[in-house]
């Protein structure tokens, strides 16, 4: 990667400013849509500087890409493996001297980092020829990505960050994202009440900055108050006792929830269920829109969540690799738009197509 100033992608919606119109929005949505529609139309390929292994003249060429997810049993990653395998077919039908193999790996959870390296070191042994990450840990993948990064092959950081220099970044921006989330709640509870966090896995990178942005935010309203925060795995168990012990703690002070993303946010639900709480007694708003999710806002009990468009990011990260394989110059950042919360009513006419895969899809892991 060069050193000096790097090539941002600004493929997003902007700085999260107070009150932005609807207007804004979608012209930065439009804007993200014609950037992978450029991937996807790129016509000028110079294909003949490719790294990938070839057969005799006229043979396919083979480009292996293996795409390492830190917890594919979240439905977020259930609806963004669809993205990294759609992406592999439409290459295929789109490059036919070209044959693409998208491998997709599972560490188990965020924290099963050592899983997660391990299953690096076997690709870059094997010689895949490019790698697309969503860390565990932002910290404890630093030194296998940068082996990887030596032996050439390229690595697309996607969503989850490490902490150190990779071919591509493709991320929200994750600090905005956590002030567009907490802002929604703030706005709901009318700026005053308690309020408690659930912030996910410690140590990612994504987690961390979506809570940073979400303290930044509620500071800005003198009549909110954080009563209580923690760092939990990623799942509905780990995050529904956390938010038991809020609630013993604190009860019917409680106002709002800010949950890292869906699944805690469900977590949150069910604790509050459980204590006797009402639908909407209590405002809960977090990132990822999916099926399981918008159940929870059809009954009351989420009540906003930031989309996410799994889908659409994983088509990017895999198309921008197989750029990065056959040489074509790529941005080094490229920051995505999911900075605003839909609710119930702007779901009635929000598109789906891109948050989620279709009914009964199976991601085929190795």
């Amino acid at each position: 990667m060069l050193a000096g100033k790097r090539d941002v992608t600004a493929v997003r919606s902007g700085d999260y400013k107070e009150g932005r119109s609807d207007d804004v929005r979608q012209i930065w949505a439009k804007r993200w849509i014609l950037a992978l529609v450029a991937v996807l139309l790129a016509g000028t390929l110079i294909l003949s500087s490719c790294k990938a292994t070839t057969g005799e003249q006229g043979e396919k060429q083979n480009i292996t890409i293996a795409v390492f997810m830190s917890n594919a049993g979240d439905p977020y990653f259930q609806n963004k493996s669809y993205g990294y395998v759609e992406a592999q077919n439409l290459l295929n039908a789109r490059y036919p001297d070209y044959s693409v193999t998208v491998e997709l790996y599972d560490a188990g959870g965020y924290e099963f980092s050592e899983k997660q390296i391990s299953q690096i070191e076997d690709a870059i042994t094997r010689g895949v020829d490019a790698i697309v990450i969503t860390a565990c840990n932002r910290e404890a993948l630093k030194p296998v990505i940068d082996t990887a990064m030596a032996n050439g092959i390229p690595v697309v950081n996607d969503d989850v960050l490490v902490n150190t220099e990779t071919t591509i970044e493709i991320s929200e921006d994750s600090f905005h994202v956590g002030q567009a989330v907490a802002d929604f709640v703030a706005r709901k509870i009318n700026g005053t009440g308690g309020v408690v966090m659930l912030k996910g896995p410690a140590g990612a990178d994504l987690f961390m900055k979506r809570a940073d942005g979400a303290h930044a935010e509620f500071a800005r309203y003198p009549g909110i108050r954080v009563l209580a925060e923690q760092w939990h795995p990623s799942n509905i168990v780990e995050a529904r006792r956390v938010m038991e012990d809020f609630i013993q703690a604190h009860g019917r002070n409680i106002k709002g929830v800010y949950a890292c993303g869906t699944v805690s946010a469900m977590g949150a639900a069910e604790a509050l269920k459980a204590a006797g709480f009402q639908p909407g007694e209590v405002i809960i708003a977090s990132i990822d829109l999916h099926d399981e999710g918008i159940k929870y806002m059809e009954d009351g009990w989420i009540t906003g969540l930031v989309p996410c468009q799994p889908v659409k990011l994983a088509r990017m990260s895999v198309m921008y690799a197989f750029l990065a394989v056959t040489g074509e110059d790529v941005p080094e950042i490229i920051r995505t738009s999911d900075e605003f919360v839909v609710d119930l009513e702007r779901l009635a006419t929000f598109d789906l197509s891109d948050c989620m895969a279709p009914e009964g899809w199976a991601p085929p892991i190795r």
